[in-house]
């Protein structure tokens, strides 16, 4: 590709913007997929979409729910109400209470951030059990009210990472510490794998650049690049230790679905994998996950790519990041042009249903392109599998 021609691909990234969007994604400053009666894009972050001019802006979906929803939901004792005597210890050691601001976090997190990070399953854990014990616990409310700010952030609601949230996660990440160096009490194990979700999120979503070409892999090394890929092989071996599928765990509702999320899609062979993907991860008839780095990820990741935009789920976008480790995430860390596209497709469906992922594939899924662009120009299979198109849309 000639110089002049990647000037016109790249200039190319900056088209108009929909007319016809709803107001919210116009906010947010994102590409309405303008499907009626609600875009993806909202109906994924947790608000009502407002083509309609009597839909106020980011109204959180809970208050567009039907009566009997609200009702169950209600069940739960109101926030303020709890937080008039929000002082609590974890040993005697460790108080914290919440003021006007946590108060205001809190309840955002509630009846918006929360319908944002998984499905019913997930909700209704928080709903029964999390909230409550949240107030009981400082390290878990502390990841509470920074993924709630954290996602107001995402929202456009503040610009940049404020204070309280750098707060919040810094306080959670030291008791969280303080807990995990010790031996871990049975009544505990719930409450750490909670948060170890939060700083998941909040990994993920940290990032603060201003353009594509500052961010990973185009930017001069640092020890934060893939923090988050690190910080998911430690939550693997949390997993072994806070057990969520234990029958007396209240994340044993979900146990099913974290153990899918583990598997290995198929034991050997590139059935399955488009031909092209497939010559280039190297897999043939004899491949398995234990001679090619990029095998389970290619094959999660092609079910995945095959289903048609916006029929995903968050399941099956974790799915493929939970083959993200070992072997593959030695390549990733070695900017391997294989690896590198792999997760530039993955961050394509993946930042439709998860905000945090949202927050870094805005910028690192450009920063691929460009990198493959420049480096791997001469290898014809990565350069026609570059996805330009999902580029486009972004800003």
């Amino acid at each position: 590709m000639t110089s002049d021609a990647r000037m016109t691909e790249q200039k190319s990234w900056r088209k108009r913007k929909s007319r016809f969007g709803c107001r919210n994604c116009k906010l947010r400053k994102l590409k309405c997929d303008e499907t009626r009666p609600h875009c993806v894009r909202c109906r994924t972050y947790g608000v009502l979409c407002n083509f309609s001019l009597r839909v106020p802006d980011l109204q959180p979906l809970l208050e567009g729910r039907g009566e009997q929803d609200i009702a169950k939901r209600s069940a739960l004792p109101p926030p303020r109400s709890t937080i008039s005597n929000a002082i609590w210890a974890d040993d005697g050691s460790t108080f914290y209470m919440l003021d006007v601001q946590d108060q205001e976090l809190f309840i955002r997190f509630r009846h918006r951030t929360l319908h944002s990070l998984g499905g019913s399953a997930m909700v209704d854990i928080y709903e029964k059990h999390m909230l409550k014990a949240s107030f009981t616990c400082p390290f878990l409310i502390h990841g509470t009210l920074a993924v709630a700010a954290a996602h107001n952030r995402y929202l456009g609601a503040t610009h940049g990472r404020c204070l309280r949230e750098y707060y919040h996660w810094s306080q959670c990440t030291i008791l969280f510490n303080k807990w995990l160096s010790q031996s871990i009490k049975e009544e505990y194990k719930d409450l750490l794998w909670a948060t170890a979700g939060s700083l998941a999120i909040l990994t993920f979503s940290s990032i603060h650049i201003r353009s594509h070409e500052q961010a990973w892999p185009l930017s001069a090394a640092d020890s934060s690049d893939l923090e988050w890929l690190r910080l998911g092989t430690g939550k693997s071996a949390l997993r072994r230790l806070a057990n969520p599928s234990r029958p007396n765990s209240v994340f044993c509702a979900m146990s099913e679905a974290l153990s899918s999320m583990h598997q290995l899609p198929t034991a050997r062979g590139a059935s399955g994998v488009p031909v092209e993907l497939a010559q280039l991860c190297g897999l043939d008839e004899w491949s398995t996950q234990d001679n090619n780095p990029y095998f389970a990820v290619a094959h999660d990741l092609s079910r995945l790519l095959k289903l048609p935009r916006g029929e995903t789920s968050q399941r099956r976008i974790l799915m493929v990041s939970s083959h993200m480790h070992g072997a593959f995430a030695t390549c990733l860390q070695e900017k391997d042009p294989v690896a590198l596209l792999l997760l530039c497709l993955w961050y394509t469906r993946a930042r439709e249903k998860a905000w945090w992922i949202d927050q870094r594939a805005r910028f690192e899924l450009p920063a691929i392109c460009t990198y493959l662009q420049r480096h791997h120009k001469d290898n014809g299979i990565i350069q026609a599998l570059i996805p330009w198109g999902e580029i486009r849309t972004l800003t």
